[in-house]
C-alpha cells in the first residue's frame, strides 16, 4: 500500500509540476479591433503577469466583440464565464456600474493631466473599488480617449450651432441627455453602420476619440470636426472577484501591478495615435476647429440643467470634487 501511496504521490507531484510549467492562461475580452488601444493594454499586461509570476499566469486576448457585446462580456465577468474583461465608460460599463456613470458627464475633465490625476487618485480608487458591488474587481483604469464631434452642417464653437443637428451616439442616456439639452436631435445606431449614415445624411454628425474617427475613415463623409474634448472616454480592466479572490496575495498584486501597466500603455497608445490622427485630418480636406476657438465656457452655461438633473444621482459634492482636482 505504501509504494502505491508514493506512487500516486509522486503521480500527483509530476501533475502540478507539468501545470505550473504549462500555466494558467485566463480569457480576456473587448469591443475593439485586434491592435487597438485594448490590445495594447492587453500585450503589455500580458507581458508583465508572466515575467512576475514566472509564466505561471498568462492572458489570452478575444477582440472585436468574440466572447458577446460590451454588456453580455460585463454580465459574463459578472457571473464567471468569462475571465475577464476590457470595457469603456459611456453606455453598458455606467448600466453595470452606475457610480462610475459620473465619468460620462460632459466637460466633467479639463484634459489629459487632469484625467490621470483623477483615475490614479483616491476617486479613481474608490470607483474602482465600487465594482465589488457587481462580484467583480477593477484592476486598473485604462483609456479610450477624449471625444470630438464631427458633423457635416456647420463648424461648431457655440452651444447654439448644435440646435437641430442629427447627432448619433452610443447607447448612453448620459451622452444623450447632454447633446438633447444643448439643442442636439440625438439617436443611437451600431457603430457599424455608423458610415454609410453619416454618408446617407441619416445623421449629420457623431462623436468619438480622434483615433477612431480616422480610422473609421469618418472624415471622408464628414465636412467639420470640432476638437471640443467634450467627453473623456476612460476603460477599466476588471476579473471576475471570485477568481481574484482565489489567487494567492502574490499573485493578486502581481494581477494589478501588471493590470495598471496596461492601462498606461493604452493611454501612450491613444495619444500618439490621436496625435498621428490629426495630421492625417489636417491633410483630408475637414475643417478643423481648434480647441482655442470651442467656448467650452458658454457650453458649460448651456448645460447647467444637465448638471442640476445629474446632481441628484451623484451629488454636486462629487461632481465638483473631480473638476476641482489639479
Amino acid at each position: 500500500m505504501k509504494r502505491i501511496s508514493c506512487s500516486i504521490l509522486v503521480a500527483f507531484g509530476l501533475l502540478a509540476a507539468g501545470a505550473a510549467q504549462a500555466g494558467q492562461t485566463l480569457k480576456i475580452g473587448h469591443v475593439l479591433p485586434k491592435g487597438s488601444q485594448f490590445s495594447e493594454a492587453i500585450r503589455v499586461m500580458n507581458e508583465e503577469l508572466k515575467k512576475s509570476t514566472n509564466g505561471a499566469y498568462q492572458i489570452e486576448e478575444f477582440p472585436a466583440s468574440a466572447l458577446g457585446s460590451g454588456k453580455a462580456m460585463l454580465d459574463g465577468v459578472k457571473l464567471g464565464t468569462i475571465d475577464m474583461v476590457m470595457s469603456s465608460s459611456g453606455g453598458a460599463l455606467a448600466q453595470f456600474n452606475t457610480k462610475v456613470g459620473v465619468l460620462d458627464l460632459m466637460l466633467l475633465f479639463r484634459d489629459t493631466a487632469h484625467a490621470d490625476k483623477v483615475l490614479d487618485g483616491p476617486i479613481g480608487q474608490d470607483l474602482l473599488e465600487s465594482f465589488k458591488a457587481q462580484d467583480t474587481v477593477g484592476l486598473a483604469w485604462g483609456e479610450n480617449g477624449f471625444r470630438q464631434l464631427t458633423n457635416s452642417v456647420r463648424p461648431v464653437k457655440k452651444p447654439e450651432d448644435l440646435k437641430g443637428m442629427k447627432i448619433r451616439l452610443s447607447e448612453s442616456e448620459i451622452y444623450k441627455a447632454a447633446f438633447s439639452t444643448l439643442g442636439a436631435e440625438t439617436f443611437p445606431l451600431p457603430f457599424a453602420q455608423l458610415y454609410p449614415a453619416l454618408q446617407s445624411g441619416k445623421a449629420d454628425g457623431q462623436e468619438n476619440p480622434v483615433t477612431t474617427i480616422v480610422g473609421s475613415k469618418l472624415q471622408e463623409v464628414q465636412k467639420y470636426i470640432t476638437i471640443s474634448n467634450h467627453t473623456y472616454a476612460p476603460a477599466v480592466i476588471l476579473i471576475n472577484k471570485d477568481l481574484f479572490d482565489g489567487l494567492p496575495a502574490d499573485v493578486q498584486k502581481a494581477f494589478i501591478a501588471a493590470a495598471k501597466a496596461g492601462g498606461k500603455a493604452s493611454r501612450a497608445f491613444v495619444r500618439k495615435r490621436d496625435e498621428d490622427g490629426m495630421a492625417v485630418l489636417k491633410t483630408s480636406g475637414i475643417q478643423i476647429t481648434a480647441g482655442s476657438e470651442f467656448d467650452r465656457a458658454a457650453f458649460e452655461v448651456a448645460l447647467k440643467p444637465f448638471y442640476e438633473e445629474y446632481a441628484k444621482q451623484f451629488t454636486m459634492e462629487k461632481i465638483q470634487a473631480i473638476k476641482n482636482v489639479k
